[in-house]
């Protein structure tokens, strides 16, 4: 078998697997692989020069549009640049396939340039690991459960191109192999006896596009009080006003506090809100189920967890949670008491995301790690809820998040991301996908607090922070993107079809929010 043969059996392989998106970082070693997609024009194809950024942005692809989608990189260090990716991936119950070219197997353990230990790198962040060459050549992705990245490694003999290009046949309709779903036996029971006996205060975190619908009416039914993140795209959801905490996470804990809610019932993705992490010792005895779309738990200690959010739709309640007059009485006059802080600084971070939150009703959202996507939680506007929001929440890294955002951006809406400053200077490179995407109106804000200041409030020293007075002018000239800088957010909007907007937040009004946040707690 030629090195082009089986470059064409692997690209061949994946498309009957139902793979319809290549991201191609070429080089010389996966050549076979670059001439094939190259000239195979009814194949998609982003092409990158850096890796790391090209994962990301491939499992922003995934995200997006719930589909498997492969990266082709060449051999050496560059293998090592999906690391980060498959890691997120992993967590994030993403399949990205990642196929990396490498030289003859005789070559392992020599050190002769380019010739790493690729096999293997990925370790537990892949599902499975093949490797394959001329003499064997077996490839197969049946039977795979498809929410973990999978490693295809690729050996080629030189000279690299030794034949004609071969063409790749797309059918009509194929789809990936999937193992039939199985829920494990007494869930069902275990689920209907929890929420029947219990008062549950009900989480919810990142939920896959295709679950909102069950999970929405599931919500609607039961009736108990709920806090929904961001990035479940309910939060603020006009169908559950009056079960939904709306003053912040400080209300959980008096409810935990008071016994309205005697346990907790988490739906979707690992939560964001620090209630998760408190179950580990604060409220270690506090009874947990999760029903979710992977088997991480996401505590270290033993919980009811089942790995479908399918079974929500099969629950028979006997009785619905009671409802939340009093609950919903104290969360709306603090909800109040927010809204007059955030209104009373305008200037403050937080009065900041308020504000811009505001002008995202209907549209795409994609919401960095760190302090974004916690003060979106708290502070953005309920009433101007978007269409869907997202989140690289597997790992919880602030890398690769603007090239996820570009990669999962949707064609029907105007796309936001909003990230933090260190976030955007991890990936810089991430606009060099710019002129290849369908998607319009992508919108960047870089919120720039002059380094990390999430640290600032748990350590109280400077070298957390890694303190700078960057802008972000330049990043945006370098792509030809335009560029504003705020101060504060403007009622109306004049942007451009790409647009960098640099959020500058008062720090003193910052700190004045906090303080009175806090106090108002305490009353």
């Amino acid at each position: 078998m030629t090195n082009m043969e089986l470059a064409a059996k692997v690209i061949q392989e994946l498309v009957d697997t139902g793979v319809r998106e290549f991201i191609l970082c070429a080089g010389a070693r996966n050549s076979p692989l670059v001439h094939i997609l190259d000239e195979n024009k009814n194949l998609k194809v982003y092409s990158f020069f850096e890796e790391r950024s090209a994962a990301f942005f491939a499992l922003g692809r995934i995200a997006g549009y719930r589909r498997p989608v492969a990266i082709f990189t060449t051999s050496g260090t560059a293998v090592a640049e999906l690391l980060p990716a498959a890691v997120e991936g992993t967590y994030s119950s993403l399949p990205l396939i990642m196929v990396t070219a490498d030289r003859p197997k005789r070559y392992r353990g020599s050190g002769a340039p380019q010739s790493i230990e690729q096999v293997g790198i990925f370790s537990y962040y892949n599902e499975v690991a093949l490797d394959i060459d001329a003499e064997n050549s077996h490839l197969s992705f049946k039977s795979l459960s498809w929410k973990k990245p999978i490693h295809v490694n690729v050996c080629f003999e030189e000279p690299l191109i030794d034949g004609p290009v071969p063409q790749i046949k797309v059918p009509q309709a194929s789809e990936r192999t999937k193992l039939p779903g199985q829920l494990p036996m007494g869930m069902l029971k275990q689920l209907e006896d929890f929420l029947n006996t219990r008062k549950p205060l009900v989480l919810v975190g990142i939920l896959p596009e295709k679950a909102y619908g069950t999970v929405l009416d599931f919500l609607k039914q039961y009736k108990a009080p709920l806090y929904a993140e961001g990035i479940s795209s309910l939060r603020g959801h006009p169908d559950l006003k009056d079960l939904q905490i709306r003053s912040g996470e400080q209300m959980i804990h008096r409810l935990l506090k008071s016994g309205a809610c005697d346990s907790i019932l988490r739906i979707g993705g690992v939560p964001t809100v620090r209630i998760w992490r408190d179950l580990e010792d604060r409220y270690r005895d506090l009874p947990v189920f999760s029903v979710a779309f992977n088997h991480f738990t996401g505590l270290s200690r033993p919980v009811d967890h089942c790995p479908s959010l399918d079974l929500l739709s099969q629950v028979e309640f006997s009785s619905v949670h009671r409802e939340n007059v009093h609950i919903s009485a104290e969360d709306n006059s603090r909800t109040e008491q927010m809204k007059v802080l955030l209104e009373k600084y305008p200037k403050s971070e937080q009065g900041m995301i308020y504000e811009i939150s505001k002008h995202m009703k209907g549209h795409s959202v994609y919401l960095g790690n760190s302090l974004p996507i916690r003060e979106w939680d708290s502070c953005a506007d309920l009433n101007s809820a978007p269409l869907r929001v997202a989140a690289n929440r597997g790992a919880n890294g602030i890398d690769g998040q603007v090239s996820t955002f570009l990669g999962w951006a949707h064609t029907d809406t105007p796309n936001w991301c909003v990230v933090g400053d260190l976030t955007a200077m991890y990936d810089l490179s991430s606009l060099w996908a710019t002129s290849q995407l369908e998607a319009q109106k992508l919108r960047v804000v870089v919120i720039n607090n002059g380094g990390g200041q999430i640290f600032s409030r748990m350590f109280k020293k400077e070298i957390f922070v890694n303190k700078h007075e960057i802008s972000f002018e330049s990043w945006a000239k370098m792509w030809n993107w335009s560029y504003q800088k705020w101060h504060t957010v403007p009622k109306s909007l004049e942007l451009d079809n790409l647009q960098i907007i640099e959020m500058v937040p008062d720090w003193n009004e910052t700190q004045q929010f906090w303080k009175e946040l806090e106090s108002i707690w305490k009353e």
